[in-house]
């Protein structure tokens, strides 16, 4: 099947022969798309959650993907990936926000808790999916693997404004991050309210983060709002909130055992930066670097240069007197014989950091969902990049490009690259993108790049 398949491509050499693009020729393929459940006929894609745990139960670990509908007129559903490349394509859960008897109103961000402080005790995994009310409480909708539901309390505004959306039958959006760390703090906000927030690690108890550009320190009701956290330490987080239309990214440092967030500046000025986040380990240290798109480009910046930023009170927005080493390199679209459109491929609409290949240090996913993908417009594509660490000893070679990730069997306006999840499973991270457009979640078993001894059945 393999061969004559490869027969046929050579009349395509933009294609060449690489097994690794083929999701529908055979029951081995190295792409896999997982089913969509009946219940979730909304935008099947539209997000995506992972987490590698420990099931104390059972003593061992687990993968776990939470693939998230439309947001508000939706839910999401968990699939087990297992610990090699035989995942499950039927949901283990569909609980969250599905058919739920009191209001819960998926978010178009859920994100994982590997580990979680419980209404009792620590859970070992939960999912931070929405907002409204969950065991009579009202508050962010918590839901974990044992069926456990809880809400995490919420400022006084935004407890009030979500009062009136559930009376009212009007749902709200809220937006979460959590750093990739195994016991992660979770960034929060409210888009039509003014505030935003942050629970530390293993905690209920949030406070709130004041706006350093205003005076009554609220943020702006009904704009656009990015968050990203990055683990630099034991305990040390920076917190990125970004305001797209502003063009502006503003920085907090937080110590998860003293009080609030201190401001430390503000990146920007070019057009719609901040309109994507993403942290996760780039080098080979222990700490999270901080990557943000604009309109037409993708920037990485060292975290630990940006958490060692001292306090201020200056809100000016820009790249311009960051100190050496803060900017680690940036990139933009670029056009190959499979793929096209730059200009309207919507580069960089999703971000996402892993170690893609097991040598210790992470590559950057960039999704293009409206990127043109073998003549078929808005099918989408993944682009990866290998960014060097900040030792690099030639600084003007930090990036490369690796591979492009797309469907064989792409369908006009599927979108793939709207949303992007890393798996660990254990030896390295798996790529997983949603095709909302489409439907579609799809898991890609085997990048170009992976070396022999990671690649299973699956890339032979």
């Amino acid at each position: 099947m393999r061969s004559a398949l490869c027969l046929v491509l050579l009349v395509l050499p933009s294609l060449g022969c690489s097994w690794s693009r083929f999701d529908d020729v055979t029951e081995n393929a190295p792409i896999v798309l997982l089913n969509r459940p009946k219940d979730l006929a909304n935008g099947f894609g539209t997000s995506l959650a992972a987490a590698r745990w420990t099931n104390e139960d059972t003593g061992t670990e687990e993968v776990t993907l939470l693939v998230g509908g439309a947001a508000l007129a939706s839910g999401g559903a968990e699939f087990d990936l297992g610990s090699g490349d035989s995942p499950s394509l039927e949901a283990s859960d569909t609980g969250h926000c599905l058919g739920a008897e009191t209001a819960c109103y998926f978010s178009s961000t859920p994100v994982p808790l590997a580990k979680a402080k419980g209404p009792r005790n620590d859970i070992d995994l939960c999912f931070v999916n929405g907002a409204g009310i969950a065991s009579g409480d009202r508050g962010l909708v918590v839901r974990c693997f044992n069926d456990v539901e809880y809400a995490l309390p919420v400022p006084d505004a935004v407890d009030e404004f979500l009062q009136f959306s559930i009376n009212a039958a009007q749902p709200t959006p809220f937006r979460f991050a959590v750093d990739p760390g195994p016991s992660p703090g979770l960034l929060a906000t409210a888009l039509e309210e003014d505030a935003v927030w942050y629970y530390p690690s293993l905690s209920q108890r949030f406070v709130e983060i004041a706006n350093p550009a205003e005076s009554r320190g609220r943020w702006e009701t009904e704009v656009e709002r990015k968050l990203a956290v990055a683990r630099i330490g034991e305990s040390t987080r920076l917190l990125a909130v970004g305001e797209p239309d502003a063009g502006a990214v503003r920085l907090f440092t937080t110590d998860d055992s003293t009080a609030a967030p201190q401001y430390v500046g503000c990146l920007g000025g070019t057009a719609g930066f901040g309109r994507a986040l993403a942290t996760g380990r780039v080098g080979t240290d222990d700490a999270d670097e901080l990557v943000i798109a604009d309109d037409f480009h993708v920037f990485v910046f060292d975290g630990p240069t940006l958490a060692g930023l001292p306090p201020t009170t200056s809100t000016d927005c820009s790249l311009g007197a960051l100190p050496e080493g803060a900017l680690v390199t940036s990139f933009g679209c670029g056009a190959t014989k499979n793929i096209s459109g730059c200009e309207f491929s919507e580069f960089g609409a999703a971000l996402a950091v892993g170690d893609l290949d097991g040598d210790g240090d992470g590559e950057v996913v960039v999704g293009a969902p409206n990127m043109t993908v073998r003549h078929t417009p808005r099918a989408g594509a993944l682009v990866i990049y290998d960014v060097e660490p900040r030792s690099t000893s030639n600084p003007r070679e930090l990036h490369d490009f690796l591979d492009i990730a797309f469907l064989s069997s792409a369908e006009q306006d599927d979108q793939l690259g709207r949303s992007i999840a890393l798996p660990d499973l254990g030896t390295h991270q798996l790529l997983v993108a949603g095709a909302p457009g489409g439907g579609k979640a799809a898991l890609f078993y085997c990048p170009s790049f992976l070396p022999p001894e990671l690649a299973g059945g699956r890339c032979k």
